[in-house]
């Protein structure tokens, strides 16, 4: 059996897309968890128990590398009264920010 050039690419496209949405979930679900923690540790609970990506770019690390930098948004309240946004920020495999808005004090 034999595969065209276009079989190839076409087979070659499907496999970058399933591998981006799986690496994309993990990726989630770990943003998720450190977040968590970050916001059980700051005295803030998280809202909803989830991240929402917002953004996906090709980024340099410190060691000069192409890696997929991913910037997630999650919303968290520190009284239980209001909503506050905050920002994860995951480039390769590493946290390299968590930034939560100005929030009340209870």
């Amino acid at each position: 059996m034999y595969y065209s050039l276009g079989d190839l690419i076409w087979l070659f496209l499907i496999t970058l897309a399933v591998w981006y949405f799986w690496s994309g979930m993990a990726a989630k679900d770990r943003v998720r968890r450190i977040v968590k923690a970050h916001c059980a540790e700051t005295g803030v609970q998280l809202l909803d128990d989830t991240v929402m990506l917002t953004r996906t770019r090709l980024k340099r690390d410190r060691s000069g590398q192409v890696r997929l930098q991913r910037q997630y948004e999650f919303e968290f309240t520190s009284t239980g009264e209001r909503r506050y946004s905050g920002i994860a920020v995951l480039h390769g495999q590493r946290i390299t920010q968590i930034q939560l808005s100005p929030y009340h004090l209870a």
